[in-house]
């Protein structure tokens, strides 16, 4: 009988293939998740033509999630404003990094804000936003009601809003509840 972990030592080949058809059924399926946030982005007009449509992501992280909302309004629109706010440097260097990899966001200005979304809602913006994003975002911040708020001040009359979170009871929060 192969004991958990038995199958590395007794057939490397075969753990090898089982490893990476693992490896790659996750990218898949990580590509899929990140590509269905751009099916939630509404096909209608967000601004008036010929204005640029302005766009505030919340907790953008390395940006992956971000890229597949902005090229789905790219799609519509000729120019774009992204203010991204996120509270880490290096996630913020690795979304610089896909941008410079993409020339299909060209027609972006990307303005980056190494901030919390407390810090950067106590700024106080006028600015008005077409589509303001959190995914994933709630759950790290003191106060989602206030933070769902301010939010809401900063969106533009027609715009839209889109929060993701996980339910607690979720399988994948389950598992990082044990982790």
């Amino acid at each position: 009988m192969v004991t958990v972990g038995g199958l590395i030592e007794h057939s490397q080949e075969r753990y090898l293939a089982a490893f990476t058809s693992f490896v790659a059924a996750l990218e898949t399926s990580q590509e899929h998740y990140r590509q269905s946030y751009g099916s939630k982005v509404p096909d209608s007009t967000l601004c008036e033509a010929g204005t640029d449509v302005r766009v505030l992501g919340i907790g953008s992280g390395s940006g992956g999630i971000d890229i597949v909302i902005l090229k789905k309004l790219l799609q519509r629109h000729n120019s774009m404003y992204n203010r991204v706010v996120e509270p880490s440097g290096e996630m913020i260097e690795r979304y610089k990094t896909l941008v410079r990899g993409d020339t299909s966001l060209g027609a972006v200005k990307f303005d980056w804000r190494q901030q919390t979304a407390e810090e950067y809602f106590q700024t106080k913006e006028d600015t008005k936003f077409h589509l303001i994003h959190a995914v994933h975002v709630l759950y790290h911040v003191d106060d989602p009601y206030a933070t769902l708020r301010d939010m809401w001040e900063q969106l533009a009359d027609g715009g839209c809003m889109l929060v993701a979170m996980e339910s607690d009871k979720s399988d994948w929060a389950k598992v990082i509840m044990t982790i």
